[in-house]
């Protein structure tokens, strides 16, 4: 099998149960198949991921945690705006919206959002929600959920892993304004896209440097005329922790150990925004609720927190609601003694650090110490049953990054300070259908990614790591059919694929760059692309390359593990490691940067810094000049000309493909596409160079 690093939080590991001082695991089976839910769903819950999966028992979880989709008829208005602000013959072009201006206009009304809140909040459990009113998150016990939503909650077994779900259909005591609530089926589909090399044959066994890199794709031109990114913010989708000061939470130890290796390379400072006050806090901490006195008398009858002790508010919000006292961690902080980095946050602040030196880098990180499931393996010291699971080293792993990206999302929406967002991360798109999204492509997902489309900010997502077929088996495998990754595939974001290029020691070309496709012993990997079965393609993809359906990548940059990048983890402790790593999570940060470059640029254009609104260099999405510059004659757009054409700003890779082969004994083929002249669905409309595409966008002369 290939060898592929893995957040030990990121759901594809073996999960044995979902308990602080108790193992459902052990409990008898029930009868082997999961109930039949006759009741008619009054909202979506995820139920379709149930398919297949067996009963193993009763749950015993010491606290469990939801996303609540509220049910607002703005959902498929938020879509078009977002796609409205990205196309120049729409009147809404570049008309930006605040998070405030999102819940007023698309989100929940305050009566509503107080509503469903009040109602949670009577049942024990805590509530935490954000000014787009897209959405809150409820927490507490067990106990108190299966109250709030009329179910009990079973440990079920699905392709080797076992997960939490109701074991009846979940109703509300009362009727409530929504449409979906996220984790009440705690299978995850979402999984990061980093590889390990099969072998270093660059000549080093570090993988590339960021001098490298910087020459490769032309960042050194940008520098050479002051575009290092200087007044834009880079916003991180966090999957695993990173290892800064806790009394500033920023300084990156494991950024600073790169930069000492590497002396002539300067970076940005990375700083953790922590989408719960404090990183290690117990429970769920109030993310984003003010302390101000709810607006309507507390349903538990207890006091306002008092304002000395309470967490300070993470942005204005009206109209707040109580939470109930804070629950007790039954689990001990794993960090920093238990140092669960998972290489791709190391990944992702690296690259665009030292990529944008001169940006603010953000890391959204959401923690919960008491959210407690056990992954294999896991070293952390916390307590453990009595015997531990076969094979088990220990017990009581918390929830972090990638498992609660949607609150890390939400707070990034309602913060509106990154002008770009960087997200290495996916799943297959069929098995994400009837989760994060249904068959018409609307749902909670692409409300989320329009939000963050329709304020501006620009959103870079890696395509995936199995070319053609990214949908996994469960088993460390790709199920053997052609499969498209989402959110890659998202109508709001920018798809990014990846290409092999051969350089020197001083980032000089060796060779052509080629479509990333490899097939070693250890398996096959390859650039993510293909067509959706469930999203239409955006204006912009249909009128430049007659797509109707969403095709990805958009645009590639370096990703073959074979070179890789250097990047280090765990450089505080003894456990230190440094080395290349490679996929499609290298090229996302990698444009994310680019795109800072960009941004910066159009920030010093006057004729380009021209959006409504507190941010009047943001551009939005970025894939629609993307397709502006590679067709200009089919994307007429009338407020956008590229200043420079196609084969001047963009590498265009003629060779490589993305067809899969499983490793023996499958050895199933899933037919992929190969790298062509212009746009192809393994390298998308090709590797941009950074000096001229910020001239093509914005008009600011560079080398």
């Amino acid at each position: 099998m290939k060898k592929r690093l893995l957040a030990l939080a990121a759901g594809i590991a073996v999960l044995a149960t979902s308990a602080c001082g108790g193992h459902a695991g052990t409990t008898p089976p029930v009868n082997g198949n999961p109930p039949t839910f006759s009741q008619p769903d009054t909202f979506d819950w995820g139920r379709a991921q149930l398919q297949g999966a067996n009963l193993v028992g009763a749950a015993n979880a010491g606290h469990m945690q939801a996303m609540v989709v509220m049910n607002t008829a703005g959902a498929q208005g938020l879509i078009n705006y977002a796609k409205g602000v990205s196309d120049p013959h729409s009147a809404l072009y570049r008309h930006y919206l605040t998070p405030q201006e999102i819940g007023a206009r698309f989100g929940a009304s305050t009566g509503e959002y107080q509503k469903v809140a009040d109602y949670f909040v009577s049942r024990g459990l805590h509530v935490a929600g954000w000014p787009q009113h897209l959405a809150m998150t409820v927490a507490g016990s067990q106990s108190a959920m299966e109250e709030a939503f009329g179910t009990k909650f079973g440990v079920y077994e699905k392709d080797g892993r076992q997960f939490l779900a109701p074991t009846a259909t979940p109703r509300f005591a009362s009727a409530l304004p929504v449409s979906a609530v996220e984790n009440l089926v705690s299978l995850r589909r979402m999984h990061t896209y980093i590889m390990l090399p099969p072998r270093a044959n660059n000549g080093s066994a570090l993988g590339y440097s960021p001098q490298q890199v910087r020459n490769a794709f032309d960042y050194s031109g940008a520098y050479s005329k002051g575009y290092d990114g200087t007044g834009i913010t880079v916003g991180i989708i966090g999957t695993g922790p990173i290892n800064v000061d806790r009394a500033s939470w920023c300084g990156d130890k494991d950024l600073a150990a790169l930069t000492a290796l590497y002396k002539s390379v300067n970076a940005a400072n990375v700083c953790e925004v922590n989408v719960t006050p404090s990183a290690v806090a117990a429970g769920l901490s109030i993310s984003g609720i003010p302390t101000a006195p709810p607006a309507s008398p507390n349903p538990l009858g207890t006091p306002a927190p008092n304002p000395s002790t309470s967490p300070t508010s993470m942005f204005p919000y009206s109209g707040d609601f109580q939470t109930p006292p804070p629950v007790t961690d039954t689990c001990s902080d794993p960090l920093p003694a238990c140092n669960p980095e998972d290489s791709e946050a190391q990944l992702d602040t690296q690259q665009i650090a030292t990529l944008a030196p001169g940006a603010t880098v953000n890391f959204y990180l959401a923690y919960n110490a008491s959210d407690c499931y056990v992954f294999f393996p896991n070293t952390c010291a916390s307590p453990a049953p009595s015997p531990l699971p076969t094979g088990f080293t220990n017990y009581g792993q918390p929830q972090i990054g990638i498992v609660e990206a949607d609150a890390e999302i939400q707070q990034a929406i309602a913060d509106n300070n990154a002008d770009v967002v960087s997200l290495s991360y996916g799943g297959g798109e069929p098995q994400n259908e009837g989760s994060l999204f249904n068959a018409n492509g609307v749902g909670f997902g692409p409300e989320e990614f329009a939000a963050l489309a329709s304020e501006g900010i620009a959103v870079f997502v890696s395509s995936g790591d199995s070319g053609s077929a990214e949908c996994l088996d469960g088993q460390g495998g790709y199920l053997p059919e052609q499969c498209v990754s989402y959110p890659s595939g998202d109508v709001s974001v920018t798809s990014v694929g990846g290409v092999n290029a051969p350089v020197d020691e001083f980032g000089q070309a060796l060779g052509n760059m080629t479509a990333w496709g490899t097939l070693t012993s250890l398996g096959q990997d390859g650039s993510g692309g293909g067509v959706s079965q469930t999203f239409a393609a955006p204006s912009w993809q249909q009128q430049a390359i007659g797509a109707a359906m969403r095709t990805q990548p958009d645009v590639s940059m370096l990703a073959d593990p074979r070179t890789g990048v250097t990047v280090f983890v765990n450089a505080a402790f003894s456990d230190s490691q440094l080395g290349p790593i490679g996929g499609t999570s290298v090229a996302a940060p990698q444009m994310a940067a680019m795109w800072a470059l960009v941004l910066q640029a159009c920030k010093a254009t006057p004729a380009c810094a021209t959006a409504t609104g507190t941010h009047p260099y943001r551009l939005g999405n970025a894939a629609p000049y993307v397709y502006a510059i590679y067709a200009p004659t089919k994307v007429s757009y009338n407020s956008f000309t590229p200043h420079l054409p196609y084969v001047q700003t963009f590498y265009d890779v003629l060779y490589g493909s993305n067809a899969m082969v499983n490793p023996a004994p499958k050895a199933t083929p899933v037919p992929g596409e190969k790298a062509m002249e212009g746009y192809d669905q393994v390298t998308g409309v090709g590797v941009p160079m950074a000096g001229h595409l910020i001239q093509a966008v914005t008009g600011a002369v560079t080398p």
